[in-house]
């Protein structure tokens, strides 16, 4: 059980209510936004506007939520002025490869060895490679924020409440996309990952290292570490398909898709509305600690199973999460490697943010079993010039067992813009727990 869950962990790249602060200044009286509930007594609010297998829930009282109608333009802010600016800056630069789906650099024919803001700053929906471009525009989002870490639980839940829970850190480092700027990147990777589990007694010490090529076609490298024996050993990279530790979540769930965007092959299928999952939807301030180093302080999602006297299903957030209605891109996508569990997975991604909300999934015989809900925040630095994204929680319910799992939710993470250079290596893996 506990190497199944770390060939999980090792490749996954990073896992308010209206008094939040705005930039370091508290939101006036006439800025709140209109706040509304949807529950089982106006549920047809909520058609078109969450997957049915979701809607169904609150049909029946297993769900409500607080919606938050915001302002769009506003909520594009939340990314910096350099990241749009790079953005727009990227028009006709980049390109797809279409067997692979890899981005293109249109003076090499190449894959970039760096890039900044979203490589695709318009996207024609009917452009054949458009779910392709949408992927990479997801992934640029992902990977401005630079390295992060924190340390957050995975919750197992069922009708009766928790049934099994686990503490971990896991810590990133991107090497493209990056708001600071490019880095030495001697292994040509995109990004690089490291994580250790703390709790229970039974998997402290087990610890996963992975790494991302910057190429096309290669899988990613993983590594597992078992303390009891003092050995590393290579995982598969297909195995971000399997259940995390026997919970109702998977590797590939944080951000909703942690793969490469070349594993899928992608489509779009649609699009719509949805009703986003978000902390707030104002940035957080980010606190300097050292010269490299940011603090962000978060309040906790918690849930009904530990709220007494809370309604709902156990696993349904209680405190601090708000909807927010975003028009959304319906992607498809699905993947050719054997070994890789899920068939074809329903994706629901921002417009503008090009963040994943939600995602349905099938088995590979195609039938649906399976959804998650992805939660994001979002932080400023002290003078706005700095902001990120980054995803702070992930609810998985298997429909077909009516179980759980809550993944994240953490009090506080960190930003770092330059990690020692032996952090995310074999040799520091293998020494975490000395």
């Amino acid at each position: 059980m506990q190497s199944h869950f770390w060939s999980r962990i090792g490749r996954v790249l990073p896992v308010i209510g209206l008094a939040v602060l705005l930039g370091g200044q508290a939101v006036r009286a006439e800025d709140q936004p209109k706040t509304w509930t949807l529950d089982s007594n106006n549920w047809q609010l909520g058609k078109d506007l969450l997957p049915e297998v979701v809607l169904n829930r609150v049909k029946n009282g297993e769900y409500y939520y607080k919606v938050v109608e915001i302002d769009p333009e506003k909520f594009k802010q939340n990314y910096s002025k350099k990241f749009w600016e790079a953005s727009e800056a990227n028009a006709g630069k980049y390109d797809i490869d279409a067997p692979t789906c890899g981005l293109k650099d249109v003076k090499t024919g190449k894959m970039p060895d760096f890039y900044f803001g979203y490589p695709f700053p318009t996207i024609d929906p009917k452009d054949p490679q458009a779910a392709c471009k949408m992927a990479w525009n997801f992934t640029a989002a992902n990977q401005m924020g630079n390295g992060q870490g924190a340390t957050f639980t995975l919750n197992g839940i069922d009708s009766s409440g928790e049934f099994k829970r686990i503490k971990l850190f896991l810590h990133i480092n991107s090497f493209l996309g990056r708001s600071a700027g490019p880095i030495p990147n001697p292994e040509n990777l995109r990004d690089t990952s490291l994580s250790t589990a703390l709790e229970p007694q039974d998997v402290d010490g087990f610890g996963g290292l992975g790494k991302r090529i910057n190429d096309w076609t290669s899988q990613d490298e993983s590594w597992l570490y078992v303390p009891a024996t003092r050995r590393v050993r290579r995982v598969n990279a297909a195995t971000r398909s399997d259940p995390v530790a026997g919970l109702d979540i998977f590797g590939d769930d944080v951000n909703c898709y942690a793969g490469k965007v070349e594993y899928y092959k992608w489509k779009l299928i649609g699009e719509g509305k949805v009703l986003a999952p978000v902390l707030s939807p104002y940035p957080l301030p980010q606190k300097k600690v050292t010269e490299t180093r940011s603090e962000v302080d978060i309040p906790y999602f918690k849930g009904a199973y530990e709220t007494p006297g809370a309604k709902g299903a156990p696993w349904l957030i209680v405190e601090n999460m708000s909807m927010i209605p975003r028009p959304v891109w319906i992607l498809e996508g699905q993947s050719e490697d054997p070994y890789y569990n899920f068939g074809k997975v329903i994706m629901y991604m921002d417009k503008d943010m090009y963040r994943i909300y939600w995602k349905l999934v099938h088995n590979r015989a195609g039938e649906y079993f399976y959804n998650a809900m992805c939660a994001y925040h979002w932080s400023k630095s002290a003078d706005g010039t700095f902001t990120t994204v980054t995803p702070n929680m992930v609810v998985g319910v298997n429909d077909k067992t009516n179980r759980a799992a809550i993944g994240g939710r953490y009090s506080s993470q960190f930003i770092e813009t330059h990690f020692d250079d032996d952090y995310f290596t074999l040799h520091h893996l293998t020494h975490m727990s000395d």
